[in-house]
């Protein structure tokens, strides 16, 4: 923090002499900013010039802490790779700088990946095996976010999401609660116990406002979408480019200072702009709506060029100027009275939540900014909208689905075996019935076969499923009347005699199921087999020599 105030003040203050707002609970003074500022020129060049500093030293230096600070600490997750103290330092001092001559990041990313680093290494240190490594790993990322975000819970709970779009490492989220508090605490003792945002929000939200966060989630699911295809279409652009290394960060660096030098609010780290919005002392929708604009264009070419820093910063930046935005034009248009603070911290926790898939982690997120749960049902609300239809791709490219899309869990797993064994060779012949037969004679022939679930199958083609699940939420004096076909489920979900085993257990978890019919593969509603959960574990079991 003190790197980073002392590179603001000797570049952004003495040579652009631009004044940045801080927010209240980093002792920033509302008053105490520049809005035009004198020597706009000059910010192209602080920040093409702290681009080429902080790419030469990582050139140098430190490789692997190039780019964004928590999707390094992602990858490294995923991949097993070891991170060093080394790189963490070179990752402070190259944020520092980026952020430091009015770069658009966020500070959040870089220390997620300096307590990703001090985690790995304190793995190095000990020898421990690889399952540590990644838990550690784990844990320290949480523990830098719970610090600077004044979040202990948040960062609990980030450590076990944030590596994964659709699952969750409740073990490492369980060790991260000492970790995290106690970052917090030693943070929080040097630099105060406030959180970051002075916040004047009401005791309760009117019922009649929260469909008014629906539309915000909407409105930041927009938003997250354009954001995350502009940031990754800059990222691919200058990927592509035939330059060296060192350059593509001072080139960014340029197209982003330019941009700064149009819209204030897109230089370094703009937590302060935010304040002075909650504060009322800027309500001009245009001016809001330029910075959303600008930081969104100034993160994709500051970092999508390979500069250092991370995205937490700025998509909560983006996040909370979206709220803003979004609540100071419905009053204005239809004359309402929302309070635009509580708009701006939900804005935030849903712009990062659906942009990172994060959403659990961020819904806590919002009640340690504010310092209570008001805002808790409609960050609920808005969050989970937002997350729904913000669609697939995510803001950290090395976010994987699942575990089993992770190569950190294979041997673990035993994917690895199950990528080489096709569903043909442990399927078995499959007992049907049909959709007239009756659902007592249907449990009937589960119980004499010892089975849980039968293909209900007509004129020779599948066309349900019916499981005990299914029968026994009937009554017993309703299944001699009712027949399967009342209550079969026809949204099959299948598989084919060429898919492998680690397909079909993926599709069984993905969708709770402990069975699935086998089809053939150019007729779907050909019926050749069915797999079970149980089968594929006897495979398992087979290949790993366990009886």
């Amino acid at each position: 923090m003190d790197l980073l105030n002392l590179i603001n003040y000797l570049v952004l203050q003495n040579i652009v002499e631009y004044i940045q707002p801080r927010p209240s609970g980093e002792g920033g003074i509302s008053e105490t900013y520049t809005l035009v500022f004198k020597k706009p020129y000059l910010l192209p060049l602080t920040v093409g010039l702290g681009g080429l500093i902080s790419a030469i030293l990582v050139y140098l230096f430190s490789p692997e802490s190039a780019g964004v600070g928590t999707d390094s600490a992602i990858n490294a997750y995923h991949t097993q790779k070891r991170l060093s103290i080394k790189s963490s330092i070179v990752k402070l001092i190259t944020s520092a700088i980026t952020i430091g001559t009015g770069g658009v990041s966020g500070r959040e990313g870089p220390i997620a990946l300096i307590g990703a680093g001090i985690g790995s290494t304190i793995v190095n240190f000990f020898k421990l095996e690889k399952r540590e490594r990644r838990l550690f790993l784990a844990v320290g990322l949480g523990a830098g976010i719970a610090a600077i975000f004044k979040a202990p819970l948040a960062g609990a709970i980030i450590s076990g999401e944030v590596f994964f779009k659709k699952d969750f490492d409740i073990e490492s989220t369980v060790l991260s609660f000492i970790a995290s508090i106690t970052s917090y605490t030693v943070y929080c003792l040097f630099f105060g116990f406030q959180p970051i945002f002075l916040t004047n929000i009401p005791t309760y939200i009117e019922v009649s406002h929260l469909f008014f966060y629906i539309g915000l989630g909407i409105f930041c699911a927009l938003i997250t979408r354009v954001y995350v295809f502009f940031f990754h279409k800059i990222t691919e652009i200058f990927n592509n480019l035939k330059l060296p290394f060192y350059f593509k960060p001072l080139l960014g660096g340029l197209m982003s200072g330019t941009i700064g030098a149009f819209i204030p609010i897109a230089i370094g780290n703009g937590y302060g702009w935010l304040q002075l919005i909650m504060d009322g002392k800027i309500t001009d929708p245009y001016f809001i709506a330029l910075g959303i604009i600008g930081v969104i264009w100034g993160v994709s070419f500051t970092l999508g060029s390979g500069g250092s820093g991370g995205v937490f910063g700025p998509s909560v930046m983006i996040g909370g100027l979206a709220g803003a935005l979004f609540s100071i034009l419905l009053n204005i248009f239809f004359n309402l009275n929302l309070n635009v603070t509580s708009f701006m911290i939900v804005g935030m926790v849903s712009l990062f939540g659906s942009a990172a898939k994060a959403p659990l982690s961020t819904l806590i997120l919002v009640a340690e900014m504010t310092g209570g749960y008001s805002l808790l049902l409609p960050a609920m609300i808005s969050v989970f909208t937002a997350y729904f239809l913000s669609g697939k791709r995510s803001i950290f490219p090395s976010q994987v689905d699942t575990k089993f899309d992770s190569p950190a869990y294979k041997d673990e797993l035993g994917v690895y075996i199950l990528e080489k064994l096709k569903v043909k060779n442990y399927m078995k012949n499959p007992i049907t019935i049909t959709p007239e037969t009756s659902l007592n004679d249907a449990f009937n022939l589960m119980k004499k076969n010892f089975i849980f679930g039968l293909p209900v199958v007509k004129n020779k083609e599948l066309v349900g499923i019916i499981t005990k699940t299914d029968l026994l939420e009937i009554p017993d004096k309703e299944r001699e009347k009712k027949k399967v076909q009342d209550v079969m489920s026809k949204n099959l979900i299948t598989v084919t005699e060429s898919d492998t085993l680690a397909y079909a257990l993926e599709m069984m978890i993905n969708y709770g199921i402990g069975r699935l019919p086998v089809v053939k593969e150019k007729d779907r509603k050909k019926l050749i087999g069915i797999i079970e959960r149980t089968d594929i574990g006897k495979a398992l079991r087979e290949h790993l020599g366990i009886s």
